[in-house]
């Protein structure tokens, strides 16, 4: 009873993977950008002291690859990137950097800490792991996905970028 019970996690675990395409999601999140030269917009709307920039980078044929928010601040910054596998499928990174000191002061400079949280979405859907195998807050994590969404997808500094994407 107990290696079935297992096989149909595993074949479950299969047929979710499969439609969703983690690793390709994952894949586009973790693709270098120094081949393309971004489009950078100022945030309309700072969330930080220092403000933020939007960085749009496009394929040759002009569809959207990456777009990365970055909002800086004294004591650390914030990095938020959406990578498109296509228009139902895209993850976001969003990455917090804590300084070791505040960044104006004299003095050596490094890293304290930084933590990231990644949410894939499929069919324009967070997608949501198995509760029993998860190792995500199932409260929380699809209200933080819906938000990183919401602020990546729907800003209007972006929206004429990601207007395309299904929601």
């Amino acid at each position: 009873m107990k290696r079935m019970t297992i096989a149909a996690v595993l074949l479950s675990a299969s047929a979710a993977h499969a439609e969703c395409p983690l690793d390709r999601i994952e894949a586009a999140l973790a693709s270098p950008l120094d081949t393309m030269k971004p489009l950078e917009r100022e945030a309309s709307e700072a969330q930080s002291t220092e403000g933020g920039t939007w960085k749009i980078y496009r394929e040759t044929d002009g569809r959207v690859h990456t777009i990365i928010r970055i909002d800086g601040g004294e004591s650390g910054r914030n990095d938020t990137r959406l990578s498109v596998v296509d228009r139902q499928t895209y993850g976001i990174a969003s990455t917090r950097t804590d300084y070791i000191r505040h960044a104006f002061l004299e003095g050596p400079f490094a890293y304290a800490r930084v933590t990231s949280d990644y949410y894939f979405f499929c069919e324009g859907k967070v997608y949501l792991p198995d509760p029993s195998a998860s190792m995500v807050d199932m409260e929380t994590y699809p209200k933080d996905a819906e938000t990183v969404r919401t602020r990546m997808i729907e800003d209007k500094d972006v929206a004429d970028f990601t207007k395309g994407l299904k929601r």
